[in-house]
């Protein structure tokens, strides 16, 4: 088809000036139609829209006024009136103020602003009511809350009403404004349907003109000045063309022209046929020649029978790739697999549903290492553990595949296709210790390892399930003292289960202050007096009592001991304050103190603070600290002790002659009484050894001037051979039970004076 030029170009200029005179008109409608709608707009964002922000803040504001009013009346803090309330006043002022600049319901606003006027009039009156010392002030106050909550119930229909205006007038505006919208876009489909249907039209003309000059224009401009190679090739996969892009790449592969083509052959008729089997456009793949990874895009052009190939070199892309995807999965000190991978593999495992062990061994004492190495050498003992540990492994489970991970500074496991039976995870952990005792590693160091292992799918059937159940075995062989391996069986997981349910439950009671403070008398039985009184706790839930055996090491464990311990404190120094201003001056409260309190590094100012806070002389508070305890770090337990005795406190030793430490230490201590434990009281009567053992701390403690008291005085005839020795105080339930608040108070006020004891 021939095309005429001149012809062309005059039916070009009349299409031309159409489409321009048609613009010009469509610009002109447009800018009137834009301007409309930027006036409702701008009506909705300067006007209708910031009126509903300014109704919510005025709503809130009127709610805070009230809430402040209840909290003051609850906490009696005057400065929630003084500051909270009076700021919330200020802002209700300020936005009625503006809302009425913006003639927004004039009326409505007038009342709003009536009511603010009473409740700011009413409040002044709560507050002096509240700071008054009068008998009645509760009711009044109680009054004057049911007040401002009428007043306030009161301006919420008037609020909302303010609303559902606004919200008529900015849907109204809307309303228009999408009407606006509606009509310019049907103008602009319009033209645009106009303009495609000139377009069609033109290109009858000129489509023989781009179909004889594309090939050119295609060869000529685009590929030659393409970076990147293009090849394109016939049907029958012979070669048609390629740019110079392509020659360099030939060059830089080190290959010749044959051997890349036919290479490059090979690799393009899978894809080829994959294209026209599924009739689609195009596709992409990677294939590797000469050492460079190239990334190949063919497309078919159905209409000249041509594939076009787009080549471009991704090699040193590959290699960051490789080398990303190596650190993702890899420990960077060990070449181990790390975390990532092992929660990967773990799951495909788990996917499988076939038989596989799993196990993780930690460092023991790990902290401890990093504190005597620092963490360079740390992670060098680590890695050469690592390269002890691959070829033990090697040798030990060479019937069975697995895979060995690192899945954290102090931690390796492992993860083992097989069904190994309790046996022979023992004879494995036992090989890879007795080859760790031998070992001395980086700065000559020994270590040891604790092991968990459980079984999939005996133990868990899901990821999470065995993780959970892994991480149980470990840390009950963490926790065990004389066993570094744990597999997890079902009592195991229900005992942690029950534990961690207890632990959760304790966290809350802690919070909600459920648990209880009772007291059991100290008597002293040389003169028969009441000297003192041991602070206990006792948790009493809706399903029955937990003994604080069960509970205590839990929170020990959790380090919920701290805040257990601080609440203890302060509310057993309280209930000595009042003891004291109840007449009994010298009385002394005794509180125990957990190991994990008395290291605490806050331990000192949490005690001083609590004698502050409850005003108690700290002569009448003692402190007991377990005979383990002050004999660990002697020196920085010295110094403490000696801190805590300039307050004033008192402070015993519990469970005396239970420890193991060292006698020589104790003179050190500013200690000024002992307590023997009860488990030599319960038989003194009847075991000589039992009766050697109390005398000798009796007597041990009289050479030191120190105050001996027994626990766990349960009979009379325990009672007489500890008076015969000079041991001065006792406690136990043949004096008294441990007593809560209220029978305590009874107890004392009818046992003023036992003499019969005396």
């Amino acid at each position: 088809m021939e095309i005429n030029s001149a012809s062309l170009q005059r039916n070009a200029n009349r299409i031309y000036g159409v489409i321009v005179s048609l613009g010009i008109l469509l610009s002109a409608f447009v800018y009137y139609s834009t301007d409309k709608i930027e006036r409702s707009a701008s009506i909705l964002i300067e006007h209708e829209i910031p009126i509903f922000g300014q109704l919510q803040k005025l709503d809130s504001s009127l709610t805070e006024q009230e809430l402040y009013l209840n909290e003051y009346y609850a906490n009696q803090d005057s400065d929630l009136y003084s500051e909270h309330f009076k700021q919330a006043s200020l802002n209700i002022n300020q936005l009625l103020k503006d809302l009425q600049e913006h003639n927004v319901a004039p009326q409505q606003i007038t009342d709003l602003s009536k009511t603010q006027k009473k409740i700011t009039d009413l409040a002044a009156i709560f507050d002096e009511n509240m700071q008054s010392g009068a008998g009645g002030k509760w009711d009044t106050a109680r009054e004057h809350l049911e007040m401002f909550s009428m007043y306030r119930q009161q301006t919420k229909p008037i609020v909302q009403s303010i609303a559902a205006d606004t919200d008529k007038r900015v849907m109204q505006q809307y309303t228009n404004t999408k009407q606006n919208l509606a009509q310019t876009s049907y103008i602009v489909l319009a033209y645009s349907v106009l303009i495609l249907v000139l377009a069609t039209f033109i290109g009858r003309y000129i489509k023989s003109y781009i179909l004889v000059s594309g090939k050119n224009k295609r060869l000529a401009l685009f590929p030659q000045r393409n970076p990147n190679p293009i090849i394109s090739l016939d049907k029958n996969n012979n070669l048609v063309f390629s740019n110079p892009a392509t020659k360099k790449l030939i060059t830089a592969l080190n290959l010749s022209d044959d051997i890349f083509y036919q290479s490059l052959k090979n690799q393009v008729m899978t894809s080829q046929q994959h294209i026209l089997n599924c009739k689609q456009p195009h596709r992409r793949f990677e294939f590797i020649i000469g050492g460079k990874t190239l990334d190949c895009e063919i497309h078919w052009l159905e209409d000249m029978e041509t594939w076009d190939l787009h080549l471009s070199d991704i090699t040193q892309r590959k290699l960051a790739e490789d080398k990303l995807n190596y650190q993702a999965y890899h420990d960077q000190s060990t070449g181990l697999y790390n975390k990532n991978k092992f929660y990967e593999i773990l799951n495909d495992q788990c996917e499988l549903n076939a038989h596989f062990v799993i196990g993780s061994i930690e460092v023991r004492n790990y902290s401890k290492l990093v504190s005597q190495l620092g963490i360079e050498q740390t992670g060098k003992v680590l890695q050469e553990v690592a390269e002890l540990l691959q070829p033990l492994l090697n040798d030990i489970i060479d019937d069975y595949p697995f895979t060995f991970y690192k899945t954290s500074e102090k931690q390796f496991s492992i993860i083992i296709e097989a069904d190994f039976c309790t046996e022979r995870l023992h004879k494995i952990v036992h090989q890879i210790e007795t080859k760790i005792e031998r070992e001395a590693f980086c700065n000559a160091k020994h270590i040891e390892l604790d092991f968990g292992f459980c079984c999939f799918p005996e133990h868990a059937k899901d990821k999470s399930s065995i993780i959970k159940c892994l991480n149980i075995a470990l840390d009950q062989a963490i926790a065990t003292e004389h066993s570094s391996l744990i597999i997890y069986s079902q009592p195991l997981g229900e005992t942690i289960s029950k534990e961690l349910a207890l632990t959760e439950q304790l966290r809350v009671a802690i919070s909600n202050k459920e648990l209880e403070l009772y007291f059991q008398p100290q008597l002293n039985i040389q003169n028969g007096q009441i000297v003192g009184l041991e602070t206990l706790i006792r948790w009493i839930t809706p399903d029955g009592f937990i003994s604080p055996a069960e509970f205590i090491p839990l929170a020990e464990k959790s380090g919920l001991i701290i805040p257990l311990g601080e609440w203890i404190t302060i509310n057993a120094c309280k209930q000595a304050k009042y003891l004291i201003d109840q007449g009994y001056k010298d009385i002394v409260v005794a509180i125990n103190i957990s190991p994990q309190q008395f290291q605490h590094p806050n331990f000192y100012d949490m005690i001083v603070g609590a004698l502050a806070f409850t005003q108690v002389p700290a002569k009448n508070i003692e402190l007991e600290i377990t005979e383990g305890v002050i004999m660990y770090n002697e020196s920085d337990t010295i110094d403490l002790l000696h801190k805590l005795k300039a307050v004033g406190l008192m402070l015993s030793i519990d469970d005396f002659g239970t420890g193991y430490s060292s006698l020589s230490y104790l003179k050190q201590f500013p200690i000024d009484k002992l307590k023997i434990d009860q488990s030599f009281i319960f038989n003194v009567n009847t075991n000589e050894a039992d009766k050697a053992i109390v005398s000798a701390i009796v007597d041990l403690g009289k050479n030191l001037g120190l105050t001996l008291i027994a626990e766990g005085v349960e009979e009379l005839e325990h009672l007489n051979i500890l008076k015969d020795m000079g041991c001065q105080e006792i406690q136990g339930y043949y004096f008294s039970r441990p007593l809560p608040v209220a029978k305590l108070h009874t107890f004392l006020q009818d046992n003023q004076d036992h003499k019969a004891f005396a």
